[in-house]
């Protein structure tokens, strides 16, 4: 399981100017009405503290700014190892006002071409030679839940392709698809 946290901390780590985002599926549970006033909890599984400090930070921002009472996760649960099931339904139970919102990475596949010839030697045939791309394709899952149901009541997976290099970049266009799924899917006017 490792492995997967790793390479989402590699995922992120990608290019705007070549970053494609591509909705496999979203959707919302019609029979969720909402509560007023929800204080939602976000988080993502990360091995890298800094990754996952500026992905939550940047979705709590947006979260408010839409006029949602939010949280980084990473203060009230600062240990990756609490980012568990057990512990997002003990958090929910204590309050039917609590959501979670919970961002993961599944299928990363990374993949390597070559982009610049170099000029050819003796190893250039043994080590490839020249400069390497490397582009990210993952599918990205978020997922709502709220107190009372066992199943997410708001999701969104999008295929995400992206080439290395600005972290910040990619995480706040991600960001930004992630809130505007949750308008269009009416999670934003329920939570508020």
């Amino acid at each position: 399981m490792k492995p997967f946290f790793c390479l989402l901390t590699l995922l992120l780590l990608v290019s705007c100017k070549n970053t494609e985002l591509t909705l496999i599926n979203t959707g919302s549970d019609p029979n969720w009405l909402g509560e007023p006033h929800y204080e939602v909890l976000v988080a993502v599984l990360s091995y890298n503290p800094e990754l996952r400090v500026m992905f939550e930070n940047e979705m709590v921002e947006e979260l408010k700014k839409e006029g949602i009472n939010a949280v980084p996760s990473f203060t009230v649960m600062p240990k990756l190892a609490s980012l568990n099931a057990a512990t997002f339904t003990k958090f929910l139970d204590a309050d039917p006002t609590l959501a979670v919102l919970f961002a993961q990475a599944k299928n990363v596949q990374k993949e390597q071409t070559s982009s610049t010839a170099e000029e050819p030697n003796v190893f250039s045939g043994l080590f490839g030679g020249g400069e390497w791309d490397t582009t990210f394709v993952a599918t990205m899952e978020t997922a709502l839940y709220v107190n009372g149901q066992t199943d997410a009541v708001w999701w969104n997976r999008v295929r995400l392709e992206a080439q290395e290099t600005k972290v910040k970049e990619v995480v706040e266009r991600y960001v930004r698809n992630t809130i505007k799924a949750m308008k269009q899917g009416g999670a934003v006017s329920r939570l508020k």
